[in-house]
């Protein structure tokens, strides 16, 4: 009972969600802001919005998949449009409560997340697609407590966008089979098993590097995630089983509620 609500809950992109809200909370404490509850509803929603979108497409364009996610999207495509068309209104109406200059970056996101949607398949097939997500995911995030602490950290933005870029294309490295059987494109299908491999190892240790000279909260849960997705890479038959991958692939995005109290 509970497996099958989790594993509805992902399907759904509920646990994105999570995650997105879980990382804004921590990045805001971390820069000593605080946003009100419209801003964290408002990116949950608009991530919830794009990720629907995108499944939705995707299972309208890959009638013989066999994907659960896929399917699911495809058997309930009416209900969900109808709840994305009252997510979409309640967040018309939420961004009149948000200060001027997080609209405006939010705006500017929004523009990209559109762009992406349209010119999915060509990124993939430069090899973009991931990395431009890895960008606009990381920069809606850090975006707030940034603008608002008027404080800028390069350097945790690009250990987000490396860790947010690691997990893509793990995700794409575990469903390469998958992905050549919907005739999907993505970084695993366009690369060798082995060279994607030896990537993702190489801007894990960059990551590494990074992080570990400077030891604080923020870049010990940065070496955290990345020391779980090397262990992926490693062991990826244990994390194969019963698509453990995803489940603990994405519940890296959840590890900052540890750090909450410390």
């Amino acid at each position: 009972m509970i497996g099958r609500a989790y594993r509805t809950a992902q399907i759904l992109s509920i646990d994105i969600v999570i995650g997105v809200v879980i990382l804004l909370r921590f990045f805001c404490v971390q820069f000593a802001v605080t946003p009100g509850w419209e801003v964290y509803v408002l990116l949950g929603g608009v991530v919830w919005l794009i990720y629907t979108a995108d499944h939705l497409r995707d299972a309208e364009q890959s009638i013989r998949s066999s994907r659960e996610r896929y399917l699911f999207h495809r058997d309930h495509r009416k209900p969900l449009v109808i709840v994305a068309g009252i997510v979409l209104l309640v967040l018309s109406i939420l961004i009149f409560f948000i200060p001027l200059v997080i609209f405006l970056g939010g705006f500017a996101l929004a523009v990209f997340s559109f762009i992406y949607l349209l010119m999915q398949h060509r990124l993939s097939r430069f090899l973009s697609k991931e990395l431009y997500v890895a960008l606009v995911y990381s920069a809606g995030i850090l975006m707030i407590p940034f603008l608002l602490s008027q404080t800028y950290s390069w350097d945790v933005f690009l250990l987000m966008v490396l860790l947010t870029f690691v997990n893509l294309s793990l995700f794409s490295w575990y469903e390469r089979e998958e992905d050549i059987k919907d005739k999907f494109q993505s970084i695993a299908t366009e690369l060798n098993g082995k060279r994607l491999e030896q990537i993702m190892l190489l801007l894990i240790s960059i990551g590494l590097a990074i992080a570990i000279p400077s030891i604080n909260i923020i870049t010990i849960y940065f070496i955290a995630g990345f020391v779980i997705y090397a262990l992926m890479i490693i062991f990826s038959d244990w994390f194969r089983l019963n698509h453990r991958y995803r489940a603990i692939g994405d519940g890296v995005f959840l590890l900052p509620i540890i750090f909450e109290w410390l």
